[in-house]
């Protein structure tokens, strides 16, 4: 697939490609030049962002300083019925804890 303008604009811009923050800003340049598409996988993005998802210090995620391998992220607020749970069950924190890789979380 052939990357349009905005696309190109970005990756000179970022240096981790793909990533969450790479696609907002594509997104805002369509939106900017009224090529917007509609998307789930758009609005998944959006809500994203509104959940503002933290480490268990409180420190934003991928931060320095945030904890190392050992911190897990969650989100601070719960945005939609998407929103994954604010609080990590603690057989999956005792998991992380240990060095152990967690068991992915299932929707219910």
């Amino acid at each position: 697939m052939a990357d349009d303008a905005c696309t190109k604009k970005v990756k000179r811009q970022y240096k981790k490609w793909p990533s969450a923050r790479a696609s907002q800003a594509v997104a805002k340049c369509r939106k900017k030049k009224g090529q917007v598409r509609k998307t789930s996988k758009g609005s998944d993005l959006k809500r994203w962002g509104k959940e503002q998802w933290k480490t268990a210090s409180g420190k934003p995620c991928g931060s320095k300083g945030a904890g190392g391998s050992k911190s897990y992220c969650r989100p601070t607020k719960k945005v939609s019925s998407k929103t994954p749970s604010m609080k990590r069950p603690a057989k999956q924190a005792a998991q992380k804890r240990s060095g152990k890789r967690a068991s992915p979380q299932r929707r219910k």
